[in-house]
Formats: structure tokens, sequence, C-alpha cells
């Protein structure tokens, strides 16, 4: 059996290795610039059609060339730019209300992105990966606030592309986490996490808890997806409770086994207080009973004594210790959720 010979190609000329290099079609490789540890590309894109204003349809001429910089990915281990020189167009017609524009490329590099389409998306994965935009930043070479705009860019966009996460759930939930204070006498800031507690996965950040902003992202969801909804989640919030009330109004409200304990127990030690300065008209911190037996009263079940020496039984300690042995939940422990 003979086998095919492979059709292999090999470019010698240094402008065809740049321009293999660069990949786009109607890209072409100007120079190749080295000055000490900067290196630089500058490409140029070629017009084959005639370009037309937007506004008029009149066709139009180019009125300068300007020279834009945009950080590219790094080159044998080092960081590389690309001069892009662009096309400034202007509009024949003196009525026309569009004067001047600049012709872009997707392709090359987004608009508001100081860097190439493949460095951002690059830097998309990476910081998705758990890297750290600094991280990123120091590779490529460039600001820290320019590695954040690409991947906010390109993150929103792919939040706004992938609709799978928004089309298999049920059950949702609100919780709110605390995100940034600003300054030690300003309030700190809370931002809201919308989850899918069926699958696990979070379906969106909001930069707020107020009821106004919460209610207004989930009003703007397809009808479909709210229609789904059966079961909404919530820490016995009352902003939560009224935007689920609210927006979805047949949607059983849960509120998760930690907070409905945690209530419990706030609860309880509000009768201890009460209890315990109704009998001695005063807090009584030395020898109450109550106040000794405060962390008592959160524990799962009462530690066992022996003689009444103060000892723990040797029994329960050995039964304590043997994980195979079950535990029996105390009064204020609970395993599942409670409906509101």
């Amino acid at each position: 059996m003979t086998q095919q010979p492979r059709s292999t190609f090999v470019l010698r000329d240094h402008s065809e290795i740049l321009e293999a290099l660069v990949g786009l079609k109607d890209v072409v490789v100007l120079h190749y610039e080295r000055r000490g540890p900067d290196v630089e590309l500058a490409i140029e894109q070629l017009i084959r059609d005639p370009v037309r204003c937007p506004s008029c349809a009149e066709e139009a001429q180019v009125k300068e060339r300007p020279v834009v910089h945009y950080v590219d990915l790094p080159v044998y281990g080092t960081p590389m730019s690309l001069a892009w020189k662009k096309h400034r167009m202007r509009c024949v017609n003196e009525r026309c209300a569009k004067k001047t524009w600049m012709l872009s490329d997707h392709r090359i590099a987004a608009k508001k992105c100081l860097l190439t389409t493949r460095a951002a998306k690059w830097a998309t994965r990476q910081v998705g990966d758990g890297r750290t935009v600094k991280e990123v930043a120091a590779e490529l070479a460039c600001d820290w606030h320019t590695v954040n705009d690409a991947v906010s860019t390109y993150g929103a966009a792919l939040l706004e592309a992938d609709r799978k996460r928004m089309n298999q759930t049920s059950a949702i939930g609100l919780d709110e986490t605390s995100f940034v204070r600003l300054s030690a006498k300003a309030h700190t800031d809370y931002a809201t996490t919308v989850a899918d507690v069926e699958h696990h996965q979070i379906i969106e950040i909001l930069p707020s808890r107020s009821f106004v902003d919460v209610a207004r992202w989930l009003d703007k969801q397809p009808k479909g997806w709210k229609e789904r909804i059966r079961y909404g989640a919530l820490d016995m919030s009352n902003a939560y409770a009224a935007v689920y009330s609210v927006v979805l109004p047949k949607a059983d409200q849960v509120v998760d086994p930690f907070h409905v304990i945690a209530l419990a127990n706030r609860a309880l030690d509000t009768i201890r207080r009460r209890v315990q300065h109704e009998q001695g008209g005063r807090r009584n911190k030395g020898n109450n009973p109550l106040f000794r037996a405060r962390r008592l009263l959160y524990r799962r079940r009462p530690p066992r004594r022996r003689g009444g020496l103060g000892l723990p039984d040797k029994s329960a300690s050995e039964t304590s210790t043997d994980p195979t042995t079950p535990t029996r939940p105390g009064p204020c422990s609970t395993s599942s959720s409670v409906t509101a």
C-alpha cells in the first residue's frame, strides 16, 4: 500500500512569513520592527470595493491614514504591539450629516478595545480559567484597565450568546454578597447572585440588592423562562420576597435551612435574655445558669457527663470518634428546606 505524499509548502520570503503569521484576508504586513525589548508589527487593510457613505450612500474618499496601536499576543515570549494603519473616510456630499468615519474590522480589533481580537479572546479565556487580570496584563505588557475592559466586553458577549444557562432551570435563588467597601466611612455595597439552584450554576450577578434593580432584571427575561420557574429560593429577605411576589407570583418561595435555623436560634436567645432579665433584674453574667447555658442551646446535642465531675463520658467520646456511628440532629438543626 503506497502512502500519498503530503502537500507542503515553505515560505522563505520575510514578508510572506509575516503575512502567514497574521493570517487575515485582505490584510498585508507593512513592516516588522524591533526596538530593544519592544516589538511592533505594522499592518494595513486593503480596500477592494468602493466605500460608500452609510448615511447617503455616496461614494466616499480617504481623508487621512492614522495609525492606531493595539496590544497583541506575545511572540516567543516577547510582548508585541500591532500598528494598524487605518482609513478615515470623508463623505463628498456637503449636505450629508455624516462627515467622516473610521473603517473598522472586528477580525483585527473590536471598537473601543485596545487589545487585538485574538489577544482579547485569549485574555478572556485566561481570566475565565482563574488567572487574575493583573497576571494577564503583566504577560501582555499592558495596563490593568486595558485587559479588564477587553475581558468585560468579550465576557458580556459570551454571556449574551449563552442562552443555555437560561433555558434549563425551574428553580432559581437570590442571595446577597458583600461586594466592595469604598472607604471607611462609606457603607458596604452588595451584589445579588441569581443562581440556578437546580443545576448549581450561576446565571447572573447584579451590582445591587434593591428591589427595583433585581425586579427589573427578572422582568426583562423571556416570558417562557419566567413561566417555567416553579421555585424561588431566598434568605428571608423582604426585598427578595417582594421580587418573587411581584415578578414571579406563581413560584413557591423556599427559605434555605441555614437562615431558618439562624432565625430560630435568635428567637431562642431573645427568650433566654428576657427570662434571665425577669428573674435577676439584670444580665447576671456571673453565676446565672441561663447565661452559662447560652452556648449549650446552639449545640446539636448536649455533652454527656459522668460522676458530676464535669468529665465527658467514655462511651460518648468513643461513639463520637467513630465516623460510622450516626448522630441524631438536635432540635435546632435540620437538613430540609422550609417553604415560606
